[in-house]
């Protein structure tokens, strides 16, 4: 009961700081997942814990222990359900059908767009004398892209439906699948020959699934259980997500493909609203609360020199990524280098995919380093991309 205790405890208090850090940034204009991360922060080891003796991730010094950790597991695993919801909905927001009308200039884009901010990652695990296997991870971490900062400040300029913004709202699309299918390729457990296997079986999977909910998608069922269509939803993605695990992949990579075929079905919309309700009030706040409970104040102080590769190549691979795929679909070099700008921030995908690869055992003793630069260039990305973009882009009247 200890233990119940404890968790309840954590979970009202991970809910109510990330409700009031979440609005107050939203009132200065920024994403309010900073508020939930630095909710995390305040009831983590160094603040809240070191006050108080009470955080999400450390033992507590006097009690018993066992009790704490068992607590602080269950804790991490009711979060890691938000990660599952917030990437079944990015599947069924984006939509097969979203994907079919990309485009050719949205395709070129993407694949540069994502190909140099891979190489630029990549590159930087070289430098830092990482592994291949870690400095591929790095790369993962750099394809992550959130344009919600971006299409607030379009918004703000009259300019989302320009050229510039029509090109970031597809390549943040597409930029979302490249990113899970090079997560699972590079990522996955195994050797190269089985990986390879059970991706085409997982993919095989989804493409036979998408090809009847295609042929029958206008077919309405008529069945008298309450919430039927709803219920079946959230468990095909918890399914589909077992089954990623199964094959070797990411979780994530079930739940954001099998949001994708339920982006097919005629209660689409009524899915999202409902997975919404029980993911934004729920679940995905407390993964943010807990990504910032993980924040090591301790790993700053080695990650120096990590941070001056990290960030400023972060930010250059997408700018230079999306303004030559740009430049080669016949946009100005302003309008280019807008794109590049636009597509800066990184957001949840790139926490959820650092967290993906701590979880699998990658980064090792470097996890806090990692985790904590990754959340350095959320905030810096977000911070700047609101004044960079209205420096350099004029949209004509």
């Amino acid at each position: 009961m200890e233990e119940l205790g404890i968790l309840l405890l954590e979970i009202g208090l991970a809910l109510l700081l990330a409700k009031i850090f979440g609005y107050a940034m939203e009132r200065i204009k920024q994403p309010a997942v900073i508020g939930e991360i630095f909710a995390g922060i305040i009831l983590g080891p160094f603040i809240l814990g070191h006050f108080f003796d009470f955080n999400f991730l450390v033992p507590a010094m006097t009690g018993d222990a066992t009790i704490r950790l068992a607590a602080q597991e269950e804790m991490r695993n009711i979060s890691y359900i938000g990660i599952i919801l917030l990437l079944f909905l990015s599947g069924i927001e984006t939509g097969v059908e979203e994907i079919k009308g990309a485009g050719k200039s949205g395709m070129i884009t993407s694949l540069f767009d994502v190909s140099i901010a891979f190489i630029f990652g990549y590159v930087v695990g070289t430098i830092l004398g990482y592994d291949t296997m870690r400095s591929i991870a790095i790369g993962n971490i750099f394809t992550a892209t959130s344009v919600g900062i971006t299409v607030r400040t379009l918004m703000d300029m009259n300019a989302l439906h320009t050229n510039v913004g029509n090109l970031i709202l597809t390549v943040a699309v597409l930029d979302d699948i490249l990113g899970i299918v090079v997560l699972s390729l590079t990522l996955g457990k195994g050797s190269i020959d089985m990986l390879f296997v059970k991706v085409s079986l997982f993919f095989a999977l989804f493409f036979i699934i998408l090809a009847i909910l295609h042929r029958y998608q206008r077919i309405h069922l008529h069945i008298s259980i309450p919430r039927f269509a709803l219920t079946i939803a959230l468990s095909f993605c918890f399914i589909f997500s077992a089954l990623a695990l199964s094959l070797g992949l990411a979780a994530i990579t079930g739940s954001f493909f099998a949001g994708l075929l339920f982006s097919m079905v005629p209660q689409r919309r009524r899915i999202s609203e409902f997975i919404h309700q029980i993911g934004d009030v729920f679940f995905i706040p407390l993964f943010f609360v807990w990504v910032g409970a993980s924040f090591d104040f301790n790993a700053l102080e080695g990650v120096g020199t990590l941070i001056l590769y990290f960030i400023p190549f972060a930010l250059a691979g997408k700018i230079i990524g999306c303004s030559v795929g740009a430049r080669i679909n016949g946009f100005s070099n302003r309008e280019a280098i807008a794109v590049g700008i636009g597509m800066m921030p990184r957001m949840e995908v790139a926490l959820i995919v650092a967290t993906t690869e701590i979880s699998m055992g990658i980064w090792g003793n470097l996890a806090h380093q990692i985790l904590a630069a990754t959340i350095l260039l959320v905030i810096i990305s977000s911070l700047i991309t609101p004044f960079a973009l209205k420096a350099v882009y004029k949209p004509q009247k």
